[in-house]
């Protein structure tokens, strides 16, 4: 806390460098992946086992996603920048820009 005013300072947030073609080509197709590699896997589980399982196949790989996510978020997002609201395109925009660009 800063003792001169009583308020906490705004912590200073890091903007993300514009990516490249390849590392955008990058990005879409992760996004694209964890869009649709849950439902692909509850059509496999509903032509194989049946509607329901489907269903469960769907929401456990829907839940798998999203936990991905938030370690992905942890792992390369920023610290000051962790409590701040990211959509999946940012967070893996995040990813590719520290991993791989």
């Amino acid at each position: 806390m800063n003792e001169t005013n009583g308020y906490e300072e705004k912590p200073t947030i890091e903007l993300l460098p514009q990516l490249n073609r390849k590392c955008l080509l990058l990005v879409h197709t992760l996004h694209g992946l964890f869009l649709f590699v849950p439902v692909l896997l509850g059509l496999w589980a509903w032509m194989e086992f049946g509607w329901f399982y489907g269903l469960l196949v769907w929401l456990v790989a829907v839940f798998a996603g999203t936990i991905l996510l938030s370690k992905l978020k942890l792992a390369y997002i920023p610290f000051n920048q962790h409590e701040l609201s990211h959509s999946t395109t940012a967070i893996l925009k995040w990813v590719v820009f520290k991993r791989f660009c």
